[in-house]
């Protein structure tokens, strides 16, 4: 099965461009929403991130147990060492959850895994092509604090935890820039055309 990595900076639109490939037909794993479920309902990352964390990481909600993010953020944020243990657990998590789910997606031409750090985790070694998703950052900024609802310091703070543009460029095959939404259908058909063409 053929993957390919789409992936870009806090703002960027990624998941705007990931919905447009869904909508012609592309399987699409988006790996950050399936980290988040699998932190609520995988019983094996519950009791790892309990040990690593504490059990406050966990609160219930009528009768499920799920993850208490604002804590495990409050935890991890400023700690490097915490959140590399956090990653330690749902990165093989993930990768293991996305094996499962090529398996049910054998028809497809290819499959797009969008992930926000594709490259920081090592994730596009798992790739056979990779797009990036840019944006201006001054409207990425502007974007993050509209759909948060949060300062334009933590924004800056959440990139600078991000690979730079630049590092990101050298690992792509394809760049789509979004600076404007209305031209993101056209974009993400040409990039789809040139992959069932050079499959």
């Amino acid at each position: 099965m053929r993957i390919i990595g789409l992936t870009g900076g806090i703002g960027s639109g990624k998941t705007t461009v990931a919905r447009e490939f869904e909508k012609l037909g592309i399987p699409l794993y988006i790996a950050d929403d399936r980290s988040k479920e699998l932190l609520s309902c995988d019983n094996e990352v519950k009791k790892a991130v309990k040990n690593l964390l504490g059990p406050d990481s966990y609160i219930t909600e009528g009768d499920r147990e799920v993850a208490n993010r604002p804590f495990i953020a409050s935890k991890v944020f400023n700690d490097k060492s915490l959140l590399e243990g956090l990653n330690a657990i749902l990165h093989p998590a993930v990768r293991l959850d996305f094996k499962q789910f090529c398996k049910t997606q054998s028809n497809a031409p290819f499959i797009i895994y969008e992930a926000a750090i594709l490259f920081e985790s090592g994730g596009y070694l798992n790739c056979d092509e990779v797009i990036l998703v840019t944006a201006p950052i001054e409207e990425r900024i502007k974007r993050v604090m509209a759909r948060d609802g949060v300062k334009r310091e933590e924004v800056i703070a959440r990139m600078n935890h991000q690979w730079d543009e630049i590092k990101k460029l050298q690992g792509s095959n394809f760049v789509i820039i979004n600076d404007n939404l209305e031209s993101i259908p056209c974009k993400v058909n040409n990039v789809y055309q040139f992959l069932l063409i050079n499959d």
